[in-house]
């Protein structure tokens, strides 16, 4: 048994994250340093984070994380170094040839049921696949699959990015809410630099 529950943050949410600390990594993990997510979501991901050794008890990032964050190019093998560390019951399986029963049921050892439970199975396939684990044709479908659930809604966003929301009060009455569903990672530069632009000025504001 793992000293910290496996991660079940939505894998894409979870790569947002490091690439917003490229800008600036603190001294310290906590809540504040992503607040345009829900409290819910800030939870999850330090909680990947403690799981795959990014930080420390002090809440303090480690050297794992600051070579993800500094070498982005070769950021698919250092998470797959993680994977492979933090992983290893699953990764012993042979994931190559890994049934998906076989799988689910490897994961059954760390204690998650329900929805939390396809949640941490979701962020380990993707987690792998990104990183370039070698993964059997039945575990890919799952992939595939696990985006499902019908058609979009007509007016959808084509993305299965998480959503994220902040309301500022204006001094002067009323309240401004940006909400942003997108996927930074499949952003061209200028989209990325307005983007956060946006943010800054929000931040800012409140400030």
């Amino acid at each position: 048994m793992q000293p910290h529950p496996i991660p079940y943050v939505p894998f894409r949410t979870f790569l947002a994250a490091l690439e917003t600390l490229e800008r600036a990594c603190p001294n310290q993990l906590d809540r504040s340093v992503w607040p345009s997510y829900s409290g819910a979501i800030q939870g999850q991901l330090l909680g990947a984070f403690r799981f795959l050794g990014l930080m420390d008890e002090s809440h303090c990032p480690t050297a794992e994380l600051r070579d993800l964050i500094g070498k982005k190019d070769s950021r698919r093998a250092l998470l797959r170094r993680l994977l492979e560390k933090n992983y290893a019951p699953l990764v012993a399986l042979d994931l190559s040839r890994t049934s998906p029963h076989q799988l689910e049921e490897a994961m059954r050892q760390y204690g998650l049921t329900g929805a939390t439970y396809k949640k941490a199975l979701s962020f380990f396939l993707q987690a792998a696949q990104y990183s370039g684990m070698p993964l059997s044709v039945l575990l890919r479908s799952k992939i595939r699959g696990a985006g499902g659930g019908g058609q979009r809604r007509r007016h959808a966003p084509a993305t299965d990015a998480p959503a994220v929301a902040k309301s500022v009060h204006l001094k002067s009455g009323g309240t401004v809410t940006l909400t942003a569903v997108v996927d930074l990672f499949s952003l061209s530069a200028a989209d990325r630099e307005f983007v956060f632009q946006l943010i800054d000025k929000v931040q800012s504001y409140e400030e």
